[in-house]
C-alpha cells in the first residue's frame, strides 16, 4: 500500500470504479457508496489498519460485499469500529519437492542439485519455509560457488535465523554483496523503484561504484528487475529490507518527519547520504520550511538532495562538495536568495517549477561543470537555454514545458558526448541550431509537441548514432530527402504531424514507425522496411472524415513486412484486395479503420487484438483466429451478420457498436468475459450459445422481431458457469418482457430508457437475481414476481412515473438487508434522490404503515385511486400491440425472445395477470405517496 499521496490517489480511483463518478473524494463518499452497493475490493500488501480505515471506512458493508487483502501482519485486521467479519487465511510455502526444484534452478540452472550438493541443498531449502523469494535469492547468491565451505557458511547463517523471519533471511543475500553493490541496492530500495536507471547510474559512477556490473549482479540474484524501458522494479520484501537497513544506519532519509527532525538537530550526522522528499508537508505551524547552509553543513557526506516546499538561505560555500545529485523541483523561488549554491561536483541537476529570473537559473547551472544530466522544466522565465560551453561532459539534456522558451543556445552543439536531447512541449520554439549535426553520439532526439517547429535542419542527417527520433505533434512539413542515410534509426514518431504530405524513402533499420497527417496525399511505399515491428499509418480521416488521399491505391507491400507485431491503418479510399494479411505470421494486434476491404479473410492466425472501425467490409471471417483475446467491430455499415465461433477459445472481450445494418449476431460463450452489442439499430436476432449443452448459463438468446432504435444488449461473465448480466437500454418498441421459465445464471438485470415498456412478468424465475434496476421507463406499470427474489441485494426504481403496485409487503421474500432506492415514481413512497438507500426491512415498515392508513380511509379515496389507475392507462388496448416479447428457457432447449400475437395462449395468460393486478384498488393505494 502507498503512503499518504498514494492513499489519496487510491481513494479517488476506488470511488471512480465503484460509483462511476469523479466528483466524490472523501471517506464519507466511499462509505455511503459501499453501504448501498455490493462490491469486490482487493487491497494488496496492507501493513497498517489505518490504510483500510482511510480507504473504505468502518461502516457496515452492503450484504455480499467482499474485501480481499494481503498482509504480513494479522493485526491490521483489528480495526476499532469495523463492522465486518474477517476470515484469515495463511498462505503456505512450497512443498519440499517444489522448493528444492526452484532453489536448484537458481543455484545450478537445473532442476536437481548435482552430486555432492544434494544434502546441503536440502538443508538450506528447509530453512526457508518454502518461501519462493528466499529460495530464488539464496540460490542465486550461491550460483557458481563451487567451494563447499561457502555453502556450509550459508547454511550456518540461515540456521541462526528464527523461523519465519523473512527479512533476516534475505539480509544474508544482502551481506553477500560487495560494498558498492550494497549502496546501489539501498538507493534503489529507498528512492528509485519505478524510476529510469540513467540518472542513478550517473550518480553511482560519480561515487566510484561499478554501477552496470552491480546492476547485473542484483538482477542475477533476483533482488531487482529492469524493464525493457530501463525502469527499476523491486519486490516489496526486498524494498522493506533495504529501507530497514537504511533506517538502522540512518543513511537515507525519505520520511518527512525524519527529515525535519534531522534538519532541526544541532549535531553533525556523518551517516546521512541522501535527503529525498519531493513534497515536504506544510502545516499551520510550519508554513515555510527553511533550509540553511548551517543545517546542510551538518551532513558532510550528503550526495543526493531533493526537497520540495523549502526555502534555501545562507552562504553554501563548501557545503555541497560531496553532492552528486541536486533536485530543486518546485522549490520556493526564494531559494535563489542563498549564495554560492553551486554544487561543483554534481552530475545530475533538476530544476522545475521555479519562478525566478532567467539569469539566476543560468547562474545556478553554470556552477556545476561536471553535469552529466540537466533537466529544466516548467520555468516560465526561461527564454533561452543556458550556455553549455562549460559543460563538456553533459550526456543528457531535457527542457520541457518552458512556455516562453524560444531558443536553444547553439553551444549545445559543442557537447560531443551528448546522447539524449529531449526538448518537448515548448510551444514557442521554432527551430533547432543548424550545427546540431555535430552531435555524433546523439541517440535520442525528441521534439514532441513543439507545435511551432516547421522543419528539421539538414545537418540532422549527420546524426549517424541516432536511434530514436520523435517529432510528434509538431508543425514540420516533411523530412529531409536523405533521411534513409540514418542507418541506426530504429524508431520514428510522426504522429499528429498534420502538415506532412508525403514521406521520402526511410531507413530500413526502422522497427517502429508512427505517422498521422491530415495532409497526406499518397500512401508511402514501405516495402523496404522489412524490420518493422510496429506500424501506425493514418490520414486522420477517422477524426475529420475528409478525403485526403488523392488517388485510390492498394497496399501490396504490407505482406512483405513480415516482422510486424502491431499494425494500425486508418486510410480512406484505400483498397486492400491484394493484401496478403495471412503472411503477417507474427502479428498480434491489428487495427483497421476507413479501409475498403469488401471481404476480410485469412487474417493472421496469431492475432490477439482485432479492431475494425468504419471499414467497407461485408464479411468478416474469424474462424482461424484461435489466439484472439479482444475483438471490436464498430461503424461497419456493410456488415449484416457477425458470427463469433467456438474456435475462438481465448476470446475475453467482444464489442459490436454502431453497425447500423447489422441484422444478426451469433456468439459462442466459451471464454468471453465481456460482450457488448450497442447502437445496432437493425439488429433482429442475437444468438448466444454456450460451447456445450452441459455448461450452465446462457444456451441461446434470440431476438427475432425487435425493432431497435439504439438497442443495447450486454452480457458480462467470468465464464458461462458464473456471473451473467443483462442490460436492455433504449429499446423504444419494447412493450413487454416475460420470463417464462428458469434463467438461473442471471445475476444482474437492468432496464433503462425503454419508454414504451409497460409490463415485466416472470421475475420469479430468476432465482439467483441479485441486482435489479429500472430507470426512465415512463410507461412501466407492472413488474410481476419481484416478491419471490430471495437473493436480491439491490433494487432501484428511478423516474418510472406510471409505476403501480409491484410489491406485496406482507408476504415478500426479499431479504431484509436488500438495499432499496426509489425516486420519482408517483405511486411509490420514495427513498430520496441519493443513496444511502433504505434496507428492505425499514422500507417494508413504511409500506405497511401506508397500507394501514389506506385501509382506514373512506370509499371516496378508493374511488379516486381507481381514477388514477385509469388515467395512468393500466387498463386499455395495450395488449393489441404485436410487441410482447418473451424469454423462454427449458432444460431441453434454448431460451427465446419471440414475437407473439393476440391469439397466442401465453399472451392471453399475460392479459389475465395484468387485469388481475389492476382490479385490486386497495392494494394499489398502499403504495400511494402520502
Amino acid at each position: 500500500m502507498a503512503e499518504t499521496d498514494g492513499l489519496n490517489k487510491l481513494r479517488e480511483q476506488l470511488l471512480s470504479d465503484i460509483s462511476c463518478s469523479r466528483g466524490a473524494r472523501n471517506i464519507v463518499d466511499i462509505e455511503d457508496t459501499i453501504c448501498s452497493k455490493k462490491v469486490l475490493i482487493v487491497l494488496d500488501d496492507v501493513d497498517d489498519s489505518e490504510q483500510i480505515r482511510s480507504l473504505i471506512g468502518v461502516k457496515s458493508l452492503c450484504s455480499g460485499t467482499r474485501i480481499i487483502l494481503t498482509t504480513r501482519d494479522k493485526n491490521v485486521l483489528n480495526i476499532r469500529g469495523f463492522k465486518c467479519e474477517s476470515m484469515p487465511y495463511d498462505m503456505e510455502g512450497l512443498s519440499d519437492k517444489d522448493a528444492l526444484q526452484l532453489f536448484s534452478r537458481h543455484a545450478f540452472d537445473v532442476d536437481s542439485p548435482p552430486p555432492g550438493y544434494f544434502t546441503l541443498s536440502e538443508n538450506i531449502v528447509s530453512t526457508t519455509g518454502g518461501l519462493p523469494l528466499a529460495l530464488r535469492a539464496i540460490g542465486s547468491s550461491l550460483f557458481g560457488q563451487e567451494d563447499i565451505g561457502i555453502w556450509e557458511e550459508m547454511l550456518e547463517e540461515l540456521g541462526k535465523i528464527p523461523h519465519g523471519n523473512v527479512l533476516e533471511m534475505l539480509e544474508i543475500t544482502y551481506n553477500a554483496l560487495k560494498p558498492g553493490q550494497q549502496q546501489i541496492f539501498l538507493d534503489i530500495a529507498c528512492f528509485f523503484i519505478g524510476s529510469d536507471k540513467i540518472n542513478p547510474i550517473y550518480m553511482w559512477k560519480a561515487c566510484g561504484f561499478s554501477a552496470n556490473s552491480a546492476i547485473t549482479v542484483l538482477i542475477n540474484r533476483g533482488m531487482i528487475k529492469v524493464l525493457d524501458n530501463n525502469i527499476f522494479l523491486m519486490h516489496d520484501l526486498f524494498r522493506d529490507l533495504g529501507r530497514t537497513i537504511s533506517n538502522r544506519e540512518c543513511s537515507r532519509l525519505w520520511d518527512p518527519d525524519d527529515i525535519i527532525r534531522e534538519l532541526r538537530s544541532t549535531e553533525i550526522n556523518t551517516s546521512v547520504q541522501a535527503l529525498y522528499c519531493e513534497d515536504l508537508p506544510l502545516t499551520e505551524v510550519d508554513r515555510d520550511i527553511t533550509v540553511t547552509s548551517e543545517q546542510i553543513k551538518r551532513f558532510p557526506h550528503l550526495r543526493l538532495l531533493r526537497l520540495g516546499n523549502v526555502t534555501y538561505q545562507g552562504d553554501f560555500t563548501g557545503c555541497l562538495s560531496e553532492l552528486k545529485w541536486i533536485d530543486l523541483a518546485y522549490s520556493d523561488p526564494r531559494l535563489f536568495t542563498a549564495t554560492n549554491l553551486n554544487p561543483k561536483n554534481a552530475v545530475v541537476m533538476e530544476i522545475s517549477g521555479v519562478e525566478e529570473r532567467e539569469d539566476a537559473v543560468i547562474s545556478l547551472v553554470g556552477g556545476a561543470k561536471k553535469l552529466k544530466s540537466l533537466a529544466l522544466s516548467n520555468i516560465r522565465s526561461l527564454y533561452r537555454t543556458p550556455t553549455f560551453s562549460q559543460h563538456s561532459v553533459l550526456e543528457k539534456v531535457t527542457v520541457c514545458r518552458c512556455e516562453n522558451l524560444k531558443e536553444i543556445d547553439c553551444s549545445i552543439c559543442e557537447l560531443t558526448g551528448l546522447t539524449h536531447l529531449i526538448i518537448y512541449w515548448n510551444e514557442e520554439l521554432k527551430k533547432l541550431p543548424e550545427q546540431i549535426g555535430k552531435l555524433e553520439k546523439l541517440r535520442h532526439l525528441s521534439l514532441w509537441n513543439c507545435k511551432r517547429l516547421r522543419e528539421l535542419p539538414d545537418l540532422v542527417l549527420k546524426l549517424k548514432s541516432l536511434t530514436n527520433l520523435n517529432v510528434a505533434n509538431t508543425g514540420i512539413t516533411g523530412l529531409p530527402d536523405s533521411i534513409d542515410g540514418l542507418q541506426s534509426l530504429s524508431s520514428l514518431d510522426l504522429y499528429q504531424c498534420h502538415q506532412i504530405q508525403e514521406l521520402p524513402k526511410l531507413p530500413g533499420s526502422l522497427t517502429t514507425l508512427r505517422l498521422e497527417s491530415k495532409s497526406l496525399r499518397t500512401v508511402p511505399d514501405l516495402s523496404n522496411l522489412t524490420n518493422l515491428v510496429e506500424l501506425l499509418l493514418s490520414d486522420a480521416s477517422d477524426i475529420n472524415g475528409k478525403l485526403n488521399i488523392i488517388q485510390p491505391c492498394d497496399l501490396p507491400w504490407i505482406g512483405g513486412v513480415s516482422k510486424l507485431r502491431k499494425l494500425e491503418l486508418c486510410l480512406l479510399n484505400v483498397h486492400t484486395t491484394s493484401t496478403d494479411w495471412a503472411s503477417l505470421a507474427l502479428l498480434e494486434e491489428l487495427t483497421l479503420k476507413r479501409l475498403d476491404l469488401q471481404k476480410l479473410k485469412l487474417l493472421p492466425s496469431n492475432s490477439r487484438v482485432l479492431e475494425l472501425d468504419n471499414i467497407r467490409v461485408e464479411q468478416v471471417e474469424l474462424d482461424e483466429l484461435h489466439q484472439l483475446e479482444e475483438l471490436t467491430i464498430k461503424r461497419c455499415e456493410l456488415v449484416t451478420r457477425i458470427s463469433i465461433p467456438s474456435s475462438l477459445r481465448n476470446l475475453r472481450e467482444a464489442q459490436v457498436n454502431s453497425c447500423k445494418n447489422l441484422v444478426e449476431v451469433q456468439v459462442v460463450l466459451k471464454s468471453i468475459e465481456y460482450l457488448d452489442i450497442s447502437n445496432c439499430k437493425s439488429l433482429k436476432r442475437l444468438v448466444c450459445q454456450s460451447s456445450s449443452s452441459e455448461e450452465a448459463g446462457w444456451n441461446e438468446l434470440q431476438a427475432p422481431e425487435l425493432s431497435d432504435g439504439g438497442r443495447r444488449v450486454s452480457l458480462v461473465s467470468s465464464s458461462p458457469k458464473m456471473r451473467q448480466r443483462l442490460i436492455l437500454s433504449k429499446c423504444p418498441e419494447l412493450h413487454e418482457i416475460q420470463f417464462v421459465s428458469a434463467l438461473e445464471s442471471l445475476r444482474v438485470f437492468f432496464v433503462r430508457e425503454c419508454i414504451s415498456l409497460k409490463r415485466i412478468g416472470g421475475l420469479s424465475n430468476l432465482k439467483n437475481l441479485e441486482d435489479l434496476e429500472f430507470k426512465d421507463c415512463k410507461s412501466l406499470q407492472v413488474v410481476e414476481g419481484i416478491n419471490e427474489l430471495e437473493r436480491l441485494r439491490w433494487l432501484q426504481f428511478c423516474r418510472c412515473i406510471s409505476m403501480g403496485k409491484i410489491i406485496d409487503a406482507s408476504s415478500s421474500k426479499i431479504p431484509n438487508e436488500c438495499c432499496i432506492h426509489i425516486w420519482y415514481c408517483r405511486e411509490f413512497p420514495g427513498t430520496g434522490l441519493y443513496p444511502p438507500s433504505f434496507t428492505w426491512e425499514s422500507y417494508r415498515e413504511e409500506i405497511l404503515n401506508a397500507a394501514t392508513q389506506a385501509s382506514d380511509s373512506g370509499p371516496s379515496e378508493q374511488q379516486d385511486d381507481g381514477d388514477d389507475n385509469e388515467a395512468n392507462g393500466i387498463e386499455g388496448d395495450d395488449d393489441k400491440d404485436n410487441n410482447v416479447h418473451e424469454v423462454l428457457q427449458s432444460s431441453r432447449g434454448p431460451p427465446l425472445i419471440s414475437s407473439m400475437g393476440d391469439n397466442d395462449e401465453n399472451n392471453d395468460v399475460a392479459k389475465e395477470g395484468k387485469g388481475k393486478g389492476d382490479d385490486d384498488g386497495d392494494e394499489d393505494k398502499m403504495l400511494k405517496r402520502r
